[in-house]
């Protein structure tokens, strides 16, 4: 394999990681009837798809004269393959993304017959309709052209899955810390209700209050971001199972109403600093 045939490679990696993208995210919008961003990252690429189609170009190109062998290889490899993807997720984030327990003849909720046929198919599919199209567009491009290419498009996805893959692992830390300033509320208003009235006392009770109003609306924020997040990711994945994420979503937030009180406690604030200066 020449220098050209291995940034080819890598762009097919990108532009399979786009296409699946755009294919399970219309699939998903017409569902919810509305935008959907599909995946674990931020930007339109799935990584899976990317690799799963880097798959079929190694093992499959090999079959494409026997139609029925290659749909059983496709059936078989790829199944492997989002079998062994699934496994790595859920070690990794302890988050199963997918579940096909309600399928039948499914294996642990990983995999099923039904996934696996549509694998079968898109392989056949891939191998003689959609990669030869791609490959013979994608060879007219110089290389040069393919290497610059390359290295803007794997470093912007570089980017995007450091940040995505930081905002998951973040997702435990954001709940217990949203607990936390629960608990420190909780303290304030217990601390608030045992102040007497005398003037030092109104003072403090002054004091405790701006405090109170403060936590609310850390705390409030962080909810807000944190559902943003989470209810995009669930999305994404709907038969996601994560119970932290599941019970966490079920809260009845109204974010009117936090919007509310946060631009209400700013301009208390900025009267505040006025009267000072």
């Amino acid at each position: 394999m020449d220098t050209n045939e291995i940034l080819e490679l890598f762009l097919y990696f990108i532009i399979y990681s786009f296409l699946g993208w755009v294919l399970e995210s219309v699939c998903k919008t017409i569902w919810e009837k509305k935008f959907v961003n599909s995946g674990f990252l931020h930007g339109p690429f799935c990584p899976i798809y990317g690799a799963g189609a880097i798959i079929m170009i190694v093992f499959l190109s090999h079959f494409k004269d026997n139609i029925l062998l290659l749909f059983l290889v496709a059936f078989v490899v790829l199944t492997l393959w989002e079998y062994i993807v699934g496994v790595l997720l859920e070690k990794l984030f302890s988050t199963r993304y997918w579940d096909y327990s309600n399928n039948r003849f499914n294996f642990q909720g990983r995999i099923c017959l039904l996934n696996s046929f549509y694998w079968g198919v898109l392989g056949v599919v891939f191998t003689l309709g959609i990669h030869p199209f791609v490959a013979s567009k994608v060879e007219l491009i110089p290389q040069n052209i393919l290497l610059y290419s390359n290295i803007l498009l794997y470093a912007y996805l570089l980017v995007d899955t450091i940040a995505s893959v930081v905002k998951v692992k973040n997702i435990d830390v954001k709940l217990k810390t949203i607990t936390e300033l629960g608990e420190n509320l909780k303290e304030k208003l217990e601390e608030l209700k045992n102040i007497g009235e005398s003037s030092t006392k109104g003072i403090h009770k002054e004091h405790i209050q701006e405090k109170i109003e403060e936590l609310k609306i850390k705390q409030n924020r962080l909810i807000r971001k944190l559902y943003k997040h989470t209810l995009r990711l669930k999305k994404a994945f709907p038969t996601m199972k994560s119970e932290k994420i599941t019970e966490f979503l079920n809260q009845k937030i109204d974010f009117s109403t936090i919007e509310k009180k946060a631009k209400e406690y700013k301009q208390k604030r900025k009267q505040a600093k006025k009267k000072e200066q």
